[in-house]
This record gives structure tokens, sequence and C-alpha cells, in this order.
């Protein structure tokens, strides 16, 4: 079978087909989801708009929620293979970064890109309710996985420093997860107007002013003024004519 290039490795035509179909199953489904709700959209609607059998739908996924959570998951590195958040790349580059600051508004940058990724699948999960006993947990375990994800956020800053005073790490945590979460991106972004570079700016600066400690004043040079001549006496031929 003839192979072909993708992102440096081989693969062959049919894991290419294959990919294809995956993504056009992942795209109806995004867009039903959205359109007609969670609940009320079914997998013979998906292979519909897919133009795909639902047996492929089945074989694919299983089930609409293993669907939802390859949603999100894509959705959270992209086209990265499947990986935690913690192993990117993006994320070793930070961890290197010595200034704290630096640190935070490279964090906040990472945390608006999975944001502004992931806004249209918590959406879908918001307008879904928690009957399902199965998606409920699934969103309490997304909840738990970002949890986890900025509390190692917070240990990285303090391998550089201490945080601001009377702040611990665990608060430092809940404080970053109130700002950097869907619901709050959502309510800024949809419907306060605000544009993502927007949010990153605000996250960036509002993190910095709650969790680190007060930016060190700027040291002047001490100026010193030139010895001023004390007034003496005047030569002999200065105080005659």
């Amino acid at each position: 079978m003839t192979a072909v290039q993708s992102k440096g490795r081989p693969r062959t035509r049919r894991a290419d087909k294959a990919e294809r179909t995956r993504q056009a199953i992942l795209r109806a489904a995004s867009e039903l989801f959205a359109a007609q709700g969670f609940a009320a959209t079914t997998i013979s609607a998906i292979s519909t708009k897919a133009d795909v059998a639902a047996e492929t739908v089945y074989s694919r996924f299983g089930n609409k929620l293993t669907l939802i959570s390859e949603i999100l998951e894509t959705a959270i590195v992209g086209d990265a293979p499947r990986v935690d958040v913690l192993d990117l790349p993006e994320i070793a580059a930070i961890r290197a970064i010595t200034d704290q600051r630096t640190q935070l508004a490279r964090l906040a940058h990472l945390s608006r890109g999975i944001l502004e990724r992931t806004a249209l699948a918590h959406r879908i999960l918001r307008n879904s309710g928690t009957a399902d006993p199965a998606l409920a947990e699934f969103v309490a375990a997304d909840r738990r996985r970002r949890h986890r994800h900025q509390t190692a956020y917070i240990a990285m800053l303090l391998g550089n420093g201490t945080l601001r005073e009377g702040m611990s790490a665990a608060d430092a945590a809940a404080t970053y997860g109130a700002l950097a979460n869907p619901d709050t991106y959502a309510e800024l972004t949809s419907h306060r107007g605000w544009s993502p570079d927007h949010y990153e700016n605000w996250l960036s600066h509002t993190l910095t002013q709650l969790l680190l400690p007060p930016a060190p004043a700027p040291q002047h040079p001490q100026v010193t003024q030139p010895a001023t001549a004390r007034p003496g006496r005047r030569r002999r031929s200065e105080s005659s004519d």
C-alpha cells in the first residue's frame, strides 16, 4: 500500500482516509450538539451529517459521551497526539523560565489558547445539564483535571520565588482556577464583548497582582551635587583699585 507523509511520519492512504472520516464525524457531532443539544442529538443524525454509516460512528466512538470527550480532548491539545497538557512543549518552555512575571504572562497565554479552542465544547457541556450521571461525572473529571494543571502552574512559580504574603499554594491555584475557567471566559468574551486578546491581558495582569509579591521599586542612582566653593577673601588685586 502506498505510504504518504503526514506530520513527519509515514502514514498509509487508508490511515489518512480513516482520519478524515474521524474528523468529519467530530465536526458533525460538534455542530449538532451545539445546535440541538447533547441529549436531543442522535448517532443517526450525526452519521447522516457526516455522510457515513451509523455503524461507522458506533465502531469508532461507541457513544455520544466518547464523542464529546474526543471533541474536548482535540480542542485542548490541537492536532498533537493525545497528551497531557503538562507534557506539552509549551509547558517545558515555561518551566525553564526563571522570572515569575514572565512565567505568568506565558501561562496566561497558554490558558487563553486552551479556553478559546475549547469554548464550543464547554458551551455544549454547560447546555447539556447534569441529568445524565455519566455526563455529570465527565464534567467533574474535566474540572479536576483543570485544577491539577493549575496547581502545577503554581508549583512552577514557587520554583522561582515566593507568592504574595499570606497567599498559600492552594489559594493561589484556586484563584487561578476562578479566573481561568470556561465559565469566566464565556462570560467575558461571549457576554461582555471582550476579545481573546483583552481576556489574556486581563488574566496576566490580574494574576500578577493577586499572586505575586509587589515588584521592587526601581532603584534610582543617587545624584551627587557638585560641591560649591566656600566664599573667602578676595585677592588683594581684586579688593583695591
